[in-house]
This record gives C-alpha cells, structure tokens and sequence, in this order.
C-alpha cells in the first residue's frame, strides 16, 4: 500500500511539472496570431518594443535635437560677424574737399566807368600729405600750396559779349602716397564793354 502511494504521488508530480512547464507556451499553426499571449519573462527588449507602442523616440544623449536651432554649430557661433568692426581707412592721401568759394565774373560796364572781372577763389582740404598743386587749363603745374588752404586766380574772359568762358581747375596731391586729383570748372558770362 505504501509503495502504491508514492508511485501515484510521483506520477501525479509529473505530470504537474509538465503541465507547469508547458502551460504558458502557445503553439501557432496557420501563421494566425493567437487572441491572447502572454510574453514570457525577459522577452521584452529582444526585438521590437511592446505591442501598441512606437520606437524610442528619445534624442540622442548631449541634446543632438537641437543641432539646426542654431544655438550649436553655426547660428549664433561661427558667423564671422564681430560686433564693432569697421572697414579700414584707405591709406595714402585723401582730398576731403575742392570747392570753387568764389564765382568768378567778367569785367562789364563801359570804356570810361569800367567794372573789374571778379577772379575765381579755390578752396580745399587734404590728408595724408603737406603739399599740393594746382593746374589751370592743362596739366602744366601753376603753382604748389599747403594742404589747406585756397588760392584766389584771375578769371581772363575773352570772346564775343554773350558767351559763356570757362575755365577748368585740377588739384593733385604730392607724396604721402599714391596720387589723388580732383577737377572743378568755373565759367562766366562776357559783358559788352560800351564805348562812350
């Protein structure tokens, strides 16, 4: 009776861990997915995630998701703009101003109550050199002056009474560097001198 009870026993315990180790699996046959499943403890993280939840979505470490913001890799550093830059000055001598102060005039009135012609006055200023000169009418030098300053000149108006004379002015550095010109006209109207 003894040796009955204990073989009933194990047979019964056997066919408990059978069950036990066989209760949880699922066998598919067909390719059809079974209603309910279960997976099995340590499967999670073998594949896909769960089932009904999307792929990590996470950024990758260090905040790469902000890499076309422009606060990293080219927006706000490496632009190559400095705040307070300025363009350089150019070098060598510069005409700063050529103005003609004074209009010229031809001379008018008549042979025994004449009114003079008013001669042309200059009038500059430059940088980057000492001296300077003035042509009248040409290339040939008139004469050489300080850079500032002005130079008064006869205004010779000849021709028939009616006609515009003009006459043409240039100023050209000297040293200091590569050479600067500028070139002003001046004109005027010739009177009729009356005989009397």
């Amino acid at each position: 009776m003894h040796r009955y009870l204990t073989r009933a026993a194990l047979v019964v315990l056997g066919t408990a861990m059978a069950v036990g180790s066989t209760g949880c699996v699922t066998i598919q046959t067909g390719g059809s997915r079974p209603a309910t499943s279960t997976p099995a403890p340590g499967e999670e993280g073998l594949g896909s995630g769960p089932t009904g939840q999307p792929e990590s979505s996470a950024s990758p470490a260090g905040g790469g998701g902000q890499s076309g913001s422009g606060k990293t890799g080219g927006g706000e550093t490496g632009g190559g703009y400095s705040e307070g830059t300025k363009d350089p000055k150019p070098s060598g001598p510069t005409i700063v101003s050529f103005r003609i102060r004074q209009k010229p005039k031809c001379a008018q009135g008549t042979n025994i109550n004449p009114i003079p012609g008013v001669p042309v006055i200059l009038e500059w200023k430059v940088t980057g050199t000492d001296t300077v000169t003035l042509s009248v009418d040409g290339p040939g030098v008139y004469d050489s002056y300080p850079a500032q300053g002005s130079a008064t000149i006869d205004f010779p108006c000849a021709g028939p009474p009616g006609d515009t004379v003009t006459h043409t002015y240039q100023l050209r550095t000297v040293g200091g560097g590569a050479v600067r010109s500028k070139t002003l006209t001046g004109s005027a109207v010739v009177y009729e001198i009356g005989e009397l």
